[in-house]
């Protein structure tokens, strides 16, 4: 219901209008009925009406200048004039005084209820504005965390002009004042000790804490403002007065912060900081650089506070020679020394510190290391796609890792895998061609001729790598195995046959009778012509 005061000097009007308007049923409630602008003043003290009815002509205070009262005083009380004046200088004032209507005495129900139907559509609008004004007002209260963060965003990033920008921070309750401005990133390094303690926690609740509590810490120093930004990252930036006193408190807050984090939460935080810089629509630099030099995290490891000093490039400087790297680690992994592999590719990512390479060109130094490695290795087809696999994996995750030391165990891993494929390969390699070079003795024992460069000659295969090998495999050299082979078939023959010891000797591939009577003695601990005597068949 819409609130009526109906004001006129004459009290059968007054009556007429008061009885003979159904206010209930169009929507309204009068509340009084005043016989001059005066009483109508004082009556707007105790309850102010939506719609206003008066009359222009009265003593004490006239309908023109209650208008006016209105408008000054109560400018959402609309305004109707009943009037028996005809005269434009009256309309002209009711205009000024932004009167909805100016109607003429007399006037019938019907025409004052037309009226009505059209004020309660003005109210009606004027109320869904209002609610419409009091939601976005609720929505604005509600968001104005997310606001202020977006707000901070964009003058982190230099979007936001030095125009109006004291009114939009005032706005929204931001207080940056002081003569040197800066940047921080607080970053939880492993967030796991914090999460493992809850079940159905994720992520962001453990970022919003260091969030909060970063916030909590600066802000009660007055020392700048905290939030978080798209990537959830917590951010501070920092205000004071003189460069010296704000880099001291910067000091004091950094260790306070990252204490306090892991004393309530168990996890350790690496905090980039940016440049001092003296203005405020300057502060992108410094965020810019305490991005750049959160970068050392990667190289340094976490747990640390990171500031700008860090990226200045030493004069030392130098690029890295990967294929020399490459070729100590390669070696490492045909010798099979698991250690040895994980002590070369640990130096190859110190060397990569050393050379104040940045983080990018670092992942390139790693991926180009383990792809010489898988070039050069010379696996078989089968064992080399196990490798290439584990290697698409590896350059999928590659810009993740937080750390180079990360990064390294993975090389690393893989390295040893391939050390592994290798001794595998050199394992079924080494059983093919020992067995090989059996049946050669078994096919060509009796031919004197046969010896260490023959054998190697039918395996296509170097002296000393065939050597190692067959006794790798084997547990005896080529010449112990030819000869045992031969004194077998000797003794068979001894044994079987009325054959004389030369012929014997000739027939399992000596030229020489003495030497095999020497040789079979060694073998057996009996000339041939005792073992024959024993135990040939009659």
């Amino acid at each position: 219901m819409y609130k009526v005061l109906l004001v006129d000097d004459e009290a059968l009007i007054r009556e007429a209008i008061s009885e003979n308007i159904p206010w209930e049923e169009m929507g309204f409630e009068l509340i009084g009925s005043c016989e001059n602008g005066r009483e109508a003043m004082e009556r707007m003290k105790e309850a102010v009406p939506d719609l206003l009815l008066t009359d222009i002509y009265m003593p004490y205070v006239d309908g023109i200048e209650l208008a006016r009262y209105v408008h000054e005083n109560h400018p959402d009380t609309k305004t109707v004039i009943i009037s028996g004046y005809d005269e434009f200088e009256y309309a002209k004032q009711a205009v000024r005084y932004q009167v909805m209507e100016y109607i003429l005495k007399p006037v019938t129900p019907s025409e004052l209820m037309e009226v009505l139907i059209r004020a309660k559509k003005s109210l009606d609008e004027r109320c869904a504005k209002m609610k419409t004004l009091k939601k976005l007002q609720g929505a604005y209260i509600s968001n104005r965390p997310f606001l202020r963060g977006r707000f901070l965003n964009s003058l982190l990033r230099g979007n936001e002009r030095p125009e109006g920008l004291g009114d939009k921070m005032a706005e929204l309750g931001i207080c940056l004042s002081g003569a040197f401005f800066n940047t921080a990133i607080v970053e939880g390094d492993d967030l796991s000790p914090f999460l493992n303690q809850y079940t159905d926690v994720r992520d962001d609740l453990a970022l919003f804490a260091i969030c909060n509590i970063t916030q909590e810490l600066v802000e009660r120093q007055k020392l700048g403002v905290v939030f978080q930004n798209m990537e959830e990252k917590t951010i501070i930036i920092f205000c004071g007065r003189s460069k010296e006193e704000l880099e001291k408190q910067m000091e004091e807050i950094f260790r306070e912060i990252q204490e306090t984090i892991h004393s309530l939460l168990l996890i350790e935080t690496t905090i980039g900081v940016g440049q001092m810089v003296p203005d405020i629509c300057r502060l992108y630099q410094s965020y810019e650089g305490a991005w750049d030099v959160m970068e050392q995290k990667f190289f340094m490891g976490g747990g640390r506070v990171l500031k700008p000093e860090l990226l200045e490039e030493p004069e030392n400087s130098r690029a890295i020679d990967v294929p020399r790297w490459a070729g100590k680690v390669l070696q490492e992994i045909k010798s099979g020394n698991e250690v040895s592999i994980e002590e070369n590719i640990r130096a190859f990512a110190q060397e990569i510190r050393d050379s104040y390479a940045n983080r990018n060109r670092s992942i390139i130094y790693m991926q180009n290391l383990l792809l010489t490695v898988i070039a050069t290795a010379n696996l078989i087809k089968e064992k080399e796609n196990l490798i290439v696999e584990e290697e698409k994996e590896f350059l999928n995750r590659i810009y993740a890792y937080e750390h180079l030391t990360d990064m390294a165990e993975d090389v690393t891993a893989i390295c040893v895998h391939i050390s592994g494929l290798l001794g595998e390969q050199r394992d079924s390699y080494g059983k093919k061609q020992a067995m090989m070079a059996l049946d050669y003795i078994k096919e060509n024992y009796m031919n004197s001729e046969v010896n260490l460069n023959s054998v190697c000659s039918h395996l296509a295969i170097s002296t000393s790598y065939f050597s190692t090998l067959f006794k790798s495999c084997t547990g005896e050299t080529f010449i112990e195995a030819l000869t045992k082979k031969r004194m077998e078939e000797a003794r068979k023959l001894l044994e079987n046959t009325s054959m004389k010891t030369y012929e014997v000797a000739r027939e399992v591939g000596f030229s020489d009778p003495h030497y095999f009577s020497i040789a079979f003695k060694k073998a057996t601990g009996r000339t041939p012509t005792e073992y024959a005597k024993e135990n040939r068949t009659e």
